[in-house]
C-alpha cells in the first residue's frame, strides 16, 4: 500500500472512529437529552419537548435515520421520567433495564408542539409530583387549587388558557398547581382522579364541579379565604386601631372623592398575600368622613408601620394591583437578621446545650440578598429564630458545615443537630420544612461523624445515604423525617448528602441511592421495603426486637435437626445480594409476627453468605429457599418447599396452615344437620371454596378462632365445591361466609334457623361475637 493509500485509509478511519465516539457519548441518555444527571422531571419534559419538535421525523422527511433517531431520544425520555426506571438505569445503564420494548412508539409532531407539558413554562403554575405533594401540600393548611390533567385529553387543553388566567390573576392569593396524571399517574390515583381535567381545592380536598370560566373559578377560590378586610369607621376605630396589640404594620385604602381606592376584591387579596405580616384595612370617607379627616386623607392608600397609623406618617402606595401592592409592602419590612462570626458561634453553642429555641438560617454569597418572598418568614415562623449568614465573609463557617450551594437554608434544631433543605424557596415550603424539621431527631452527618459516634456507637444509628439529584430520595426523606418523629425507641436518625459526602459514600460502599441501613452496635441492617414511614417504623421494630430466629450451624442442629415431633419450623435460605431474598425479607418478618400466639411454629431463616457450609449441607443451590419441616417427622430430611406464585405474609401462612394440626371440623352433607343444625351447641362455621383466593387467606385467621373458642362453640368448615346442597339449604352465595348458629332450644326464633353471617374475617371480632352469643356447651356432636 504506497503513502497516499494509507494516508486516506488512515483518514477514513479516524473519521469513522470519531462518529463512533460521539455516537456511544450521545447514546447516554442524559446527553440524548441535554440534561444533568440532576435534572428534575420538569427539567426533562421540557428537554424533550424542545428536542422532540426539532428532531420528530415529520419534519426531517428527506433523513432517512430521522425514525430511528427520534426512537432513541423517546427511549431515554420515558426511561428518565420513570423514578424506577431511572434509578435501575443510574445503577447499570441500559442493560439493566428489563423493559427493551419502552419508547418504541411516540406521537405526531402537531401533539408535542401543541399538547405536551401543557404548564411546564408557566411561573405562577407549581407543578407538582409525588415527590414535593405531601411536605408542600398535604403537610400545610395553605390553600391550594390543583388542576389534574393528562395529555392526551382535549378537555384539559381547552381548560388550560384559562386556568392560566386564574393563575395570574390569584398568584400570591392562593397556591394554583398542575399535576400531568401522564407523568405521575400514581399520585392521581392516590388523590383519587378519575377524570380529566379534576380541578381539587385543599385543604379541604374538595372536588370542584361548576364552570370554568375565568371569572366564576377566581370567584370560587376567593370564597376559600380565611382573612378580612378590616372596614374601619368611627365606632370601631379605637377597638381595632389605636389598641390593636398584634405589633402588624397596617395598610388602610381610603375611598373618597377626587381619586381611586382599592376595589374590594384587591383588598382582599392583599390581605391574603400579607395574611400574619400585615393588617389591611378599608375607610369610606363618604360615610366616616371625620376619621379621614383626622388621618389627612380623602382617597388612595397608605402603609403605616406598627403602631404607628396617625396623621402624616403614611406611606402612600401608587399601584391598585394587589400583586404590585405585596412587593411594595414587603419592601418596606424588615429582612432576617444578618449574623456575624460571633453571634453565629454563639448560638451553635446555646442549641447544643439546649439554651435556645430553634433558628432557621440562609446562606448566600454576599449582601445585597433582597428576595422579598423571604421577608414573609419572621411572621409565618414565630417560634424560629430567623438569621443570615454570608458564606463570603464567613467562608469557614459554610465551609465546615458543607455548604456547597448558595442560597440555601438550614434548621439548626434544639437538640443541637442541624438539617439542610433541598425544596423551593418559597416562604410557604420553607415554613413548612422549619416546622416539620425542628420537632424531629434527624441530622445531616458528615465524614467526622463516621465512624465513631455513628457506627462504632452504642445506641443504633439509622442512615440515609442520599443524593438530592434522585427523585426518589427525595420522595423518601419527608417520610424518613415523620418516621424520625413517630419512632418512640432509642434510635438516632441522620442523613448523608453522597454529591457534598462522595468519599464518605464510597468508603461505606454505597452504589446506588437512597440507601438507608441502620447500624446497631457496629452490624449495618440496610432497608429495603416501601418508602413510607409505617413501613420504616416497621423495619426498625424487627429488626430491634427480631421475630424471626437467625440459625448458625448449632442453633440449626437444636431448632430443626432435632426439633420436637409435634414442632413445625419454617426456614428461609437466603443470600443478602439477592433482591428475590430483599423483597421476602419483611414479609417473612410479618409471618413471624402473625404466628407468633401460634403453638408449635417457628418461624427461622439461615443467612447463606455468613453460613455457606450449612446451606451446601441441606443442598440449598438458590435464593430464596423456603422450607416447611412439619411435625411428625424428625432431622432435616423431611421437608416441603415452597413454590408458590405469592410470596406475601398472608399466603405464606395459608400455606403454613396446611400442615398445622386442625380444630376445625369438616362437615358434609350427611351429617351436617343433625350435628350443626339440629345440635343443642353453638357452631361457627367457614363456607368456602378451594378456587377462591380470600378463603385461603382467612383459614388461618378461622384456625385461630376454632382454637380459641375450644369449650365455647364448635367449629367447622365446608367446601361448597364439594357438598353444594349444604350451602344451598343454608343460602350461602359469597365466600368466605361465616355463619354463627346458636344451638336448638324450644324458644329460638324460626327466622334464625340457619343463623347469623358474621360481617367479618378478622379472628379477635368472630372471637368476641360468638363467646357474647354462644350458648354454655353440652356433650361433642362429632
Amino acid at each position: 500500500m504506497d503513502v497516499s493509500a494509507l494516508c486516506a485509509w488512515l483518514q477514513v478511519w479516524l473519521v469513522a472512529s470519531l462518529v463512533c465516539v460521539n455516537l456511544v457519548i450521545a447514546e447516554d441518555f442524559y446527553d440524548l437529552l441535554g440534561v444533568g444527571r440532576s435534572a428534575n422531571t420538569k427539567e426533562i419534559r421540557k428537554a424533550f419537548k424542545k428536542i422532540a419538535v426539532k428532531a420528530h421525523p415529520d419534519k426531517n422527511v428527506d433523513d432517512p435515520k430521522a425514525h430511528e433517531k427520534f426512537l432513541r431520544i423517546n427511549r431515554a425520555y420515558e426511561v428518565l421520567k420513570d423514578d424506577d426506571l431511572r434509578k435501575k438505569y443510574d445503577l447499570h445503564g441500559e442493560e439493566g433495564l428489563e423493559d427493551k420494548q419502552q419508547g418504541r412508539h411516540y406521537e405526531s409532531w402537531q401533539w408535542y408542539q401543541d399538547n405536551f407539558g401543557i404548564y411546564d413554562e408557566d411561573p405562577e403554575i407549581i407543578t407538582l409530583s409525588r415527590t414535593d405533594f405531601e411536605q408542600s401540600v398535604e403537610g400545610t393548611d395553605d390553600i391550594w387549587f390543583i388542576n389534574y390533567y393528562s395529555t392526551h385529553c382535549s378537555h384539559c387543553h381547552d381548560l388550560a388558557p384559562t386556568w392560566r388566567e386564574v393563575a395570574r390573576q390569584l398568584e400570591g392569593v392562593i397556591r394554583i398547581g398542575a399535576v400531568n396524571c401522564e407523568d405521575d399517574w400514581q399520585l392521581c390515583r392516590m388523590q383519587g382522579v378519575r377524570s380529566y381535567p379534576s380541578l381539587i381545592m385543599y385543604p379541604q380536598r374538595e372536588n370542584y364541579h361548576g364552570d370554568r370560566s375565568t371569572k366564576v373559578l377566581v370567584k370560587y377560590a376567593m370564597q376559600q379565604l380565611r382573612v378580612r378586610v378590616v372596614e374601619l369607621w368611627d365606632g370601631n376605630y379605637r377597638t381595632e386601631v389605636d389598641e390593636d396589640e398584634s405589633g402588624l404594620p397596617w395598610v388602610i385604602t381610603f375611598c373618597g372623592d377626587g381619586g381611586d381606592c382599592l376595589e374590594e376584591k384587591n383588598s382582599l387579596k392583599l390581605a391574603a398575600m400579607l395574611e400574619e405580616l400585615v393588617r389591611v384595612g378599608s375607610i369610606n370617607c363618604h360615610t366616616s368622613a371625620d376619621l379621614c379627616g383626622m388621618l389627612d386623607h380623602e382617597y388612595g392608600t397608605y402603609f403605616y408601620g406598627a403602631n404607628n397609623v396617625d396623621i402624616g406618617q403614611g406611606l402612600e402606595l401608587t399601584s391598585l394591583v394587589a400583586q404590585e401592592l405585596a412587593r411594595d409592602i414587603l419592601s418596606q419590612l424588615p429582612d432576617v437578621t444578618p449574623l456575624d462570626e460571633k453571634t453565629f458561634k454563639e448560638i451553635r453553642g446555646k442549641l447544643e446545650t439546649g439554651q435556645d429555641k430553634a433558628w432557621l438560617i440562609h446562606f448566600v454569597d454576599g449582601e445585597g440578598h433582597q428576595d422579598l418572598e423571604l421577608r414573609k418568614l419572621p411572621a409565618m415562623l414565630a417560634d424560629f429564630h430567623i438569621g443570615r449568614v454570608n458564606c463570603e465573609v464567613m467562608r469557614d463557617a459554610c465551609s465546615n458545615l458543607h455548604i456547597v450551594k448558595r442560597p440555601t437554608f438550614m434548621v439548626f434544631k434544639e437538640s443541637g443537630g442541624s438539617e439542610m433543605y433541598y425544596g423551593r424557596l418559597t416562604a410557604h415550603d420553607l415554613a413548612a420544612f422549619a416546622r416539620d424539621s425542628a420537632d424531629t431527631k434527624l441530622e445531616a452527618l458528615s465524614p467526622r461523624d463516621f465512624p465513631q459516634r455513628v457506627v462504632l456507637s452504642q445506641d443504633p444509628w439509622f442512615v440515609d445515604f442520599f443524593a438530592p439529584w434522585c427523585p426518589p430520595c427525595m420522595k423518601l426523606l419527608p417520610e424518613f423525617r415523620k418516621a424520625a418523629k413517630s419512632f418512640s425507641e432509642t434510635v438516632n436518625f441522620g442523613t448523608v448528602d453522597c454529591t457534598v459526602h462522595s468519599q464518605l459514600c464510597n468508603n461505606y460502599n454505597i452504589r446506588s441511592y437512597p440507601t438507608t441501613i441502620l447500624y446497631n452496635q457496629s452490624m449495618p441492617h440496610q432497608y429495603h421495603g416501601h418508602h413510607s414511614a409505617d413501613s420504616i417504623v416497621e423495619f426498625l421494630q424487627d429488626t430491634l426486637n427480631p421475630p424471626v430466629m437467625r440459625l448458625n450451624q448449632e442453633q440449626f442442629r437444636e431448632h430443626v435437626a432435632q426439633k420436637k415431633v409435634e414442632e413445625v419450623v419454617l426456614v428461609d435460605f437466603f443470600a443478602p445480594w439477592c433482591g428475590p431474598c430483599q423483597q421476602l425479607a419483611p414479609e417473612w418478618r410479618r409471618l413471624a409476627k402473625m404466628v407468633k400466639n401460634v403453638n408449635n411454629i417457628k418461624v427461622a431463616q439461615v443467612d447463606c453468605v455468613e453460613h455457606q457450609g450449612l446451606c451446601q449441607q441441606e443442598s440449598i443451590t438458590s435464593y430464596p429457599t423456603v422450607r416447611l419441616y412439619p411435625s411428625g417427622a424428625s432431622g432435616s430430611g423431611s421437608f416441603h418447599m415452597y413454590n408458590g406464585f405469592h410470596r406475601d405474609a398472608n399466603s405464606l401462612r395459608a400455606w403454613a396452615y396446611e400442615f398445622l394440626p386442625s380444630k376445625v371440623s369438616v362437615l358434609r352433607q350427611y351429617n351436617f344437620r343433625q350435628v350443626v343444625l339440629e345440635s343443642s351447641d353453638s357452631w361457627i362455621v367457614d363456607f368456602y371454596t378451594p378456587w377462591c383466593g380470600h378463603c385461603q387467606v382467612f383459614k388461618p385467621e378461622f384456625e385461630k378462632v376454632a382454637e380459641q373458642l375450644e369449650g365455647v362453640a364448635h367449629a367447622g368448615k365446608v367446601d361448597c365445591d364439594s357438598e353444594p346442597w349444604i350451602c344451598q339449604e343454608v343460602g350461602v352465595q359469597a365466600y368466605p361466609t361465616v355463619r354463627f348458629f346458636q344451638g336448638t332450644d324450644s324458644s329460638r326464633n324460626a327466622q334464625h334457623a340457619y343463623g347469623w353471617d358474621i360481617q367479618s374475617q378478622n379472628a379477635d371480632e368472630i372471637i368476641t361475637f360468638v363467646k357474647q352469643n354462644a350458648r354454655k356447651m353440652g356433650h361433642d356432636e362429632l
